[in-house]
């Protein structure tokens, strides 16, 4: 019996070997806040999307999107029209508010305006409401969807 030249090369194949952890986003990533396109030393922790507070805010989002498809599905299947409810301008930001700061976990010590502002989910999301505050509210909801931002970085071998 013979074997096919693309047979002998799949023979020959060795198996990557990958160990399962490599996979896993990281727990935590930094961020590094920018203030008027300069890099500062003031830096943003978040939540990986493996930590629990990502896996709550993503059932949580789930349930008010399984809620808001049966609700339709229901009106369809009833003969009704079914409306979405109008979003505000103001309840977008403070939608876009809450998806960040349910992933803030901490920031390195800063003072604004020379008082030293401990972080606080309260604290956080006073920050982040002020619309003269946007470019940091957006900094923050680009790092967190990048999934570069939660990849593991590999470990160098010596």
């Amino acid at each position: 019996m013979t074997t096919s030249k693309s047979e002998q090369a799949a023979a020959l194949v060795v198996p990557v070997e990958i160990s399962l952890a490599d996979l896993d986003s990281a727990d935590e990533a930094k961020m590094s806040v920018v203030v008027n396109g300069k890099l500062t030393t003031g830096i943003w922790t978040f939540a990986g999307p493996g930590h629990p507070s990502p896996i709550e805010q993503s059932n949580r989002i789930g349930r008010e999107r399984l809620h808001r498809d049966r609700d339709k599905e229901q009106a369809r299947v009833n003969g009704r029209k079914w409306k979405a409810e109008e979003e505000t301008l103001d309840e977008i930001q403070r939608r876009n508010v809450q998806f960040v700061v349910e992933r803030l976990l901490g920031w390195s010590p800063v003072k604004l305006d020379g008082e030293l502002v401990e972080f606080s989910p309260a604290a956080a999301a006073r920050i982040l409401e002020d619309p003269k505050k946007a470019s940091l509210l957006q900094q923050a909801i680009e790092f967190i969807a990048d999934e570069k931002s939660f990849t593991r970085r590999s470990a160098t071998k010596s």
